[in-house]
């Protein structure tokens, strides 16, 4: 057994480290064994606090600690602990009679051994030892220490390794849940988004047929309901998919609209009233959507927080407009608000104000990241029952704007009763519901119709017939969408422009992927018929009557 006492401290320190004991627990023991090796009448543990400039006494060994010396702060730079702690440096001071920095915490002491623990080139800590007699202690002890200060560095630095070890795990875990929650979704939307085309094709087949005005009241409360809920899956999907780092160009409007579609319902049932102002002009940006989605979500959800600590009725308001380059976006709530002293500190990573398993302090650090990277900024004001959150991001200069939710403008009446056919289409679609109607729709239009339920049996029809287009869903059983236009377009050439396909999921990478490669429309499921009947439209001009200049489509809007 070794008797030297060094190295039995080193092996125990090692031993404990080895263990993954508490670092705390491990701090503790190297300063017991440095007071011990060194016979000093004090010992302490000191962290630095680099943001406030602070040290901060965590740990302490031997008589007359009080309280207050105990609370003791010096700055960095002040006495001869802070001063190794801004040099990083060990110091032994032989007899603090004659040194001039030496801060009088314990009036009998007379020497002083100050040695840096060092963590990733910064300093972490110091171990300070006290010794009441000069000369007390000598460069022996001093490199005593320094040995166990190692030991204490490597025991710290191990403990972040594992910390930030298990927090990359966590992340992955919930990554991988995020992907297969995002999968799960994108299944579910496409079975979703099935009956709602049907129903809002239906329902735009009821308008056709004119009944009375209580009719058509109730045929535009099912289209308006239709579409809401379409809305509702598009951006649940999106927000759950995997994030694209492509950005676009979209308008105010249609970014805020995307996140209050999300909140809206669960703020109602939370009593809390959300008031959303669009702008009259929805000025275009420059962004990836679903960051900024999130970024929304995020101050909306802080503030639902906020306003349930409230006893009173709560309000949010969006408001956004512009200024000068700038667009900008507000969001205000009557919650508790952010006390002062915590306000400057909000956008820091991990603070947070919330009890343990409530939230991580990464939100608004986050929101604040993804709001840089956009060139824009994120600020906030507050005082008790008005916080106010302000996004300001450049304006666009492209001309482009999104107009995915553009309304087509109705059109005049379908001519019902024509002799001549403007032409032949073929409708895939693995939903019979869905080819029912659109092959009603065609035919109130003068357009002949063949229908299949399948890529194989598309195929067949494709072999005996030559279509004016083809209109085909993407996801099928069997043979899908893509293989059913790779096939058709390997036996005729003629029908690599004449597909106009329909998806549940344009989400989807794969979907994505496909829709990209093609000179081909794609329509996302639920749509109005106006829209099908605009794609197909140039495949039938050569075929239309030259004095009806205008496309008999539905006549009002969907």
């Amino acid at each position: 057994m070794d008797s030297n006492p060094v190295a039995i401290a080193i092996r125990e320190v090692l031993t404990a480290i080895r263990q993954r004991k508490r670092v705390e627990e491990i701090l503790e023991m190297v300063l017991s064994y440095c007071s011990d090796l060194a016979s000093a009448v004090h010992g302490s543990i000191v962290t630095v606090d680099h943001n406030s400039q602070k040290l901060i006494i965590t740990s302490v060994r031997g008589e007359d600690w009080t309280l207050e010396k105990q609370m003791c702060q010096l700055a960095l730079g002040e006495g001869l602990t802070g001063h190794v702690a801004l040099i990083g440096k060990p110091y032994l001071c032989t007899d603090t009679r004659i040194d001039p920095n030496y801060f009088p915490l314990f009036p009998n002491v007379l020497c002083e051994l100050i040695v840096p623990i060092i963590v990733e080139e910064k300093v972490w800590g110091l171990i300070n030892i006290d010794g009441l007699e000069a000369h007390a202690f000598d460069e022996n002890t001093l490199n005593t220490i320094a040995l166990l200060a190692e030991l204490a560095s490597f025991a710290i630095k191990l403990r972040l390794d594992l910390t930030e070890q298990e927090r990359l795990q966590r992340h992955l875990i919930q990554s991988e849940k995020l992907a297969s929650l995002g999968e799960t979704i994108a299944g579910i939307a496409h079975e979703i988004n099935n009956p709602l085309t049907s129903i809002l094709t239906n329902a735009q087949l009821l308008a056709l047929r004119r009944g009375g005005p209580a009719d058509e009241a109730s045929i535009n409360a099912i289209v308006l309901e239709a579409k809401r809920t379409a809305d509702l899956v598009k951006n649940l999907l999106a927000f759950s998919r995997k994030e694209s780092k492509k950005r676009e160009v979209m308008g105010i409007n249609e970014l805020i609209k995307q996140a209050v579609n999300l909140k809206r319902y669960q703020l109602r049932v939370n009593n809390i009233q959300l008031i959303a102002e669009p702008c009259e002009v929805s000025f275009p940006v420059l962004v990836t959507a679903q960051q900024m989605q999130q970024v929304l979500l995020n101050l909306l959800n802080n503030a639902e927080q906020a306003i349930a600590k409230n006893e009173r009725p709560g309000v949010i308001r969006i408001e956004c407009g512009r200024r000068g380059d700038n667009i900008f976006i507000t969001t205000t709530d009557n919650g508790t608000g952010i006390p002062a002293h915590i306000l400057p500190f909000i956008f820091d990573p991990f603070f947070t104000t919330k009890s343990l398993g409530e939230g991580t302090g990464l939100g608004l650090s986050i929101a604040h990241t993804l709001i840089e990277n956009h060139g824009g900024t994120i600020s906030a004001k507050s005082e008790p029952g008005h916080t106010v959150f302000t996004i300001e991001l450049p304006m666009a200069r492209s001309p482009k704007i999104s107009h995915t939710n553009k309304e087509s403008q109705p059109l005049p009446n379908p001519r019902l009763a024509k002799a001549r056919r403007m032409g032949r289409i073929l409708v895939v679609d693995d939903e019979t519901s869905i080819a029912d109607a659109i092959c009603e729709f065609l035919d109130l239009q003068n357009i002949t119709t063949d229908k299949a339920n399948d890529g194989k049996e598309a195929l067949e029809l494709l072999g005996k017939t030559r279509y004016d287009a083809v209109i085909s869903d993407i996801r099928m059983p069997g043979i899908d969408g893509p293989q059913l236009y790779e096939k058709a377009v390997a036996v005729d050439p003629y029908y690599r422009t004449r597909f106009l396909f329909m998806s549940g999921d344009l989400v989807r990478d794969t979907t994505q992927s496909f829709v990209s490669s093609l000179n081909c429309p794609c329509l996302a499921k639920p749509f109005a018929l106006q829209v099908l009947y605009q794609h197909l439209a140039p495949h039938l001009e050569h075929l239309s009557n030259p004095a009806a200049n205008k496309p008999p489509l539905l006549p009002y809007k969907a």
